[in-house]
C-alpha cells in the first residue's frame, strides 16, 4: 500500500499538529535525533521549515500544515480545505516606541520582516512606498542597531516586542492554520484524503466547543 505523506513544522506548531492529527485516527512517529523523516505502517513523516512546507506540498507531499502568514508569501499552488484550530495569532507592523508612527507617515521606512512579499503587498495596497528588508529571523533586532526604522513580524502575546521597547504599530494580517493537500494527491488519493479531511473536521467542531 502506498504511504500517505505528512509534512509538518518543526518548533511551535508540531506539537498541536501531531495532536489533531492523533485524534483524526493518524498517529505519527517524530523523527529521532537528527533525523526528518520517520516511516510507520501507512504513513510517512517529514520535518521542515515551516516557510518550506507550502513547497514541499505543492511539488509532492501529500498534506502539509502551516500559517495562513507563510502559505500567503509563498502563494504556492495547493489545496486549503481546512483552517485547524490552534497557533492563530497576528502579523503586524512594529516600531521602536519612541519613535513611533501611524503606517501613513512611513513613506520611504525600510522595513525588516521574513514577509517581504506579504509586507511590500500591504503597503502598495495603502500607496506607501517602502523599502522591505528581508531578514531570516530576530527581526526585532533591525530597528534597534539602527539598520531599520520598522518591522513586520508574528505578534503573539507582545513580550519580545516589549523586550525590545517596540510597539504594535497596525496589524497586517490574522493568522490562524492551515491544512494544506498537494492537487494531484487529492485525485490519485482521493477517498483517502477526503476520509481525514472529514474526521479532521469533526476533530476541529470539538475542539471549539
Amino acid at each position: 500500500m502506498e504511504r500517505l505523506r505528512f509534512v509538518l513544522p518543526k518548533r511551535r506548531l508540531l506539537k498541536d499538529s501531531l495532536k489533531i492529527l492523533k485524534r483524526a485516527g493518524i498517529e505519527l512517529s517524530i523523527p529521532k535525533g537528527r533525523e526528518l523523516i520517520t516511516r510507520r505502517k501507512k504513513y510517512e513523516l517529514l520535518l521542515a521549515r515551516a516557510f518550506d512546507i507550502p513547497v514541499y506540498v505543492e511539488h509532492g507531499i501529500d498534506v502539509g500544515i502551516c500559517g495562513s502568514d507563510v502559505f500567503e508569501e509563498r502563494s504556492c499552488d495547493v489545496l486549503v480545505p481546512l483552517e485547524l484550530p490552534f497557533g492563530r495569532c497576528k502579523l503586524s507592523v512594529a516600531m521602536p516606541r519612541e519613535r513611533a508612527v501611524g503606517v501613513e507617515e512611513m513613506e520611504g521606512f525600510k522595513i525588516a520582516t521574513k514577509y517581504p512579499n506579504v509586507t511590500s503587498k500591504f503597503f502598495e495596497e495603502r500607496d506607501i512606498p517602502v523599502e522591505v528588508m528581508k531578514l531570516h529571523g530576530s527581526v526585532e533586532l533591525a530597528p534597534k542597531v539602527g539598520i531599520a526604522d520598522a518591522i513586520v513580524d508574528i505578534v503573539e502575546t507582545g513580550r519580545t516586542l516589549r523586550v525590545n521597547d517596540l510597539v504594535e504599530v497596525e496589524k497586517v494580517m490574522d493568522v490562524s492554520v492551515l491544512l494544506l493537500v498537494n492537487r494531484i494527491s487529492q485525485k490519485t488519493k482521493f477517498e483517502v484524503l477526503n476520509n481525514l479531511i472529514a474526521s479532521l473536521r469533526r476533530v476541529v467542531d470539538e475542539w471549539e466547543r
